[in-house]
């Protein structure tokens, strides 16, 4: 129809406006679903879950969607096409517009719990029965007694497919599965371990799996308040969380957020993304090299937050500019210098206090007229696209929520 646009108004010179979608989509879902949690966003997190049945070649992909198998093959082709050497996850991610298969796998593949178990299902593992035993505390008897055919005399193997049944058995009756001897077997191994123990410094969050705890937070923050405790064990089981740090998790994001929310919501837009997840993978490698440093940067922002806005205030006393100091020198190892922003009453005061201070020149300087003090911020380039908006130039910077999520989300992991 010689249109520029697929769907447009008019001539086809002009597109839809964004909204008419989610706006469209809220009306339908109203009258057939009447009291529902979808949004149009909802069908990207649908596509891209069936799409990692299709791409992984499960046979769930001929249950669960409507490609036939020539469609999945195409589909495989298409989206593989540039990404043959780095695999399929990686091809789904870059189709999806995400950096790495992290971002991918924490929000959007809802069929990802399928596909392990189906993997699962199919693997066929053996494990020698010494080991079998040391690791669950489980004995030959036992063994023989649920499956004459898990242990092979021969290779003196347990095959755990078939022990299956039992060991799932013990995971959702709430026994413990592994049992741990607080005995070494002999001083040497006693000695060996206390070694170690010198030389690996842990982490001080208190789960390392940063996604994982993000994962839980969110699961718990759909479950109604009154019901979040007595769904927490099974909610930390599914994401692979201890239960006594799931609890102190809960617990941590409970008292900072007082009106039902566990987690703010993640900054949006790939360029966020890509700094938050640098940002969180350089946490927790300070977590580790300089706990101290990582320590005293969340209580700075612990002492100073303020849920109405993404940027710390700092006064002009000399207590207030060590603390400043301090704050964004550290937070300059976890984020970018380039993406940070000082502002004052004036850019040449910042200029000042970044000399004074020897302060990375990368940061960003701004102005605030008739502001008392330092504002400190994260920050993102934006267009200006409607007279509405109140900036002076047609690009401009303005806080992107990054410091605000990192910052909220140490305050749950860091332990004090």
């Amino acid at each position: 129809m010689k249109r520029r646009y697929l769907f447009s108004q008019g001539s086809g010179d002009q597109p839809l406006a964004s909204m008419f979608f989610s706006n469209m989509m809220k009306i339908i879902w109203d009258r057939l679903l009447v009291t529902h949690d979808f949004t149009f966003h909802s069908f990207r997190h649908t596509a891209i879950s069936q799409l990692a049945l299709v791409l992984s070649r499960s046979p769930l992909a001929q249950v669960m969607t409507d490609y036939d198998k020539d469609h999945s093959a195409a589909i495989v082709s298409a989206v593989l096409a540039n990404n043959k050497e780095k695999g399929m996850w990686f091809g789904l991610a870059s189709f999806a517009g995400h950096l790495t298969p992290d971002t991918t796998f924490e929000y959007y593949i809802h069929t990802a719990h399928l596909l392990a178990g189906w993997q699962m299902s199919q693997a066929k593992l053996a494990m020698p029965i010494t080991v079998f035993e040391m690791v669950t505390g489980i004995g030959y008897q036992t063994v023989n007694r649920q499956d004459g055919r898990a242990y092979s005399p021969s290779t003196k193997q347990v095959h755990l497919d078939k022990m299956r049944g039992y060991l799932i058995n013990k995971v959702a009756g709430k026994e413990f599965l592994f049992s741990y001897n607080s005995t070494p077997a002999n001083t040497a191994c006693q000695q060996n371990t206390q070694n170690d123990a010198v030389d690996i410094q842990p982490s001080i969050f208190i789960h390392p799996k940063v996604y994982d705890v993000i994962a839980l937070l969110e699961e718990l923050q759909k479950i109604s308040v009154d019901k979040r405790a007595e769904r927490l064990p099974e909610v930390a089981l599914r994401h692979g969380i201890a239960i006594n740090e799931a609890r102190q998790i809960y617990d941590r994001a409970s008292q900072i957020f007082t009106d039902g929310r566990l987690l703010l919501s993640a900054p949006a837009g790939h360029k966020n993304q890509e700094v938050l997840v640098k940002a969180l993978d350089s946490a927790y490698q300070m977590s580790i090299d300089e706990p101290a440093r990582l320590k005293s940067f969340v209580k700075i922002f612990t002492g100073k937050q303020n849920l109405s806005t993404s940027s710390i205030h700092f006064g002009i006393k000399e207590a207030q500019i060590e603390m400043l100091q301090h704050f964004v020198t550290v937070g300059c190892q976890l984020i970018d210098a380039s993406c940070w922003q000082i502002r004052a009453h004036s850019e040449q005061a910042v200029r000042d206090i970044k000399k004074e201070l020897g302060l990375d020149r990368l940061i960003r300087i701004g102005a605030r007229e008739s502001f008392h003090g330092h504002d400190v911020r994260v920050i993102q380039k934006k267009c200006k696209r409607s007279d509405k908006n109140l900036a002076m130039t047609g690009n401009y910077y303005a806080s992107s929520g990054v410091l605000k999520y990192l910052g909220y989300l140490l305050m749950i992991l860091v332990k004090y």
